[in-house]
């Protein structure tokens, strides 16, 4: 499965990535990779990177892909001929006939430019703003590596991708939510982080993304009544106020606590919750396909130019490899 986590900045967003990624790793015996998609690069930290993690042993200092593009493009474009110097990939390109698209878990050259390991997760990152990026770029020109990676590798059901988004609404400005099986947005029981799912959901409905809600940090039902109330809908999943989190969030402490020293209470929320993503629907190979194409035409005629259909390749099926693979095997 491949998953999003959105939220206001402090709602426990970046943490429960973690958490979820963990998890899923320690007790679920998933292979899973975080991608950090925010600009202020924490998901290293929250999932208790150490300076050796960083370094990768010989490996030196992974690469982000948000700064990467030019590598990144050229190395999924593969021999697809209908990619050129007058038409290269843009993140809405699908991927077409000689594209290089490859199963998470295969090995690739990609993994050895991106991945840092950390305790059994494995994290790649877009990045953050370089001095040549100022006065030039807004994130968006970064965030576009994700819809690239994601149009080309896929997971089995025994994989997960998770990826920690940038807070806000502008997400919407890309068809990256559609390249999810599941979309979930962060919640607190505070005044401010609801006020913001409001006007976060109802981009959402405009714009046909479904979303599930988490609250987090509850110390009631009360909470979650109110935060139902306010929001017009049920939340699908909880995770309560615990100490444990509290700890982790501590500067005394020289890295966050494991998800396996979690309590009782929050490893059955974590549990309730991955139960619950677990029965997202399977892949559907002809609906992503056509959205996929959909997205691209419509960035053709509206913005990079009516040039670009030209890299469709009608009667194509880029997936035609992965929907061999039996359907219990796929998520």
């Amino acid at each position: 499965m491949r998953l999003a986590v959105y939220g206001k900045g402090g709602t426990g967003k970046t943490t429960l990535s973690a958490c979820i990624l963990q998890f899923l790793n320690y007790f679920g015996d998933f292979r899973v990779l975080g991608i950090d998609g925010d600009h202020n690069l924490h998901l290293a930290q929250e999932l208790g990177a150490t300076e050796s993690d960083l370094q990768r042993g010989n490996l030196g200092t992974a690469l982000d892909i948000g700064n990467d593009l030019e590598w990144l493009r050229g190395y999924f474009a593969g021999t697809n001929p209908f990619i050129t110097a007058d038409l290269p990939i843009i993140k809405t390109t699908p991927p077409g006939k000689g594209s290089r698209l490859l199963q998470f878990s295969d090995p690739a050259e990609w993994r050895e430019r991106y991945v840092t390991f950390i305790d059994g997760v494995e994290l790649i990152r877009v990045g953050d703003f370089t001095e040549n990026d100022y006065r030039k770029k807004c994130f968006h020109s970064k965030t576009g590596s994700i819809e690239i990676f994601l149009k080309h590798v896929w997971e089995s059901s025994n994989e997960a991708i998770v990826v920690d988004m940038s807070a806000g609404k502008d997400v919407f400005a890309s068809p990256l939510p559609s390249l999810f099986d599941g979309n979930l947005y962060v919640v607190k029981p505070t005044r401010k982080s609801v006020s913001n799912a409001v006007d976060f959901l109802c981009h959402a409905h405009k714009f046909g993304v479904d979303m599930l809600l988490v609250a987090t940090d509850v110390c009631s039902n009360e909470e979650v009544n109110a935060i139902e109330s306010c929001l017009g809908r049920k939340v699908d999943a909880v995770i309560p106020h615990d100490e444990f989190f509290v700890k982790r969030d501590r500067i005394l402490l020289s890295r966050p606590n494991h998800v396996r020293e979690a309590s009782f209470q929050i490893l059955d929320a974590l549990y309730s919750l991955t139960e619950l993503l677990q029965q997202l629907p399977a892949h559907n190979w002809d609906k992503i396909l056509t959205k996929m194409i959909y997205h691209h035409e419509e960035t053709a005629n509206d913005w990079a130019g009516t040039k670009f259909n030209a890299q469709i390749q009608p009667g194509f099926n880029p997936f035609e490899h992965f929907q061999k693979i039996p359907v219990s095997s796929l998520s």
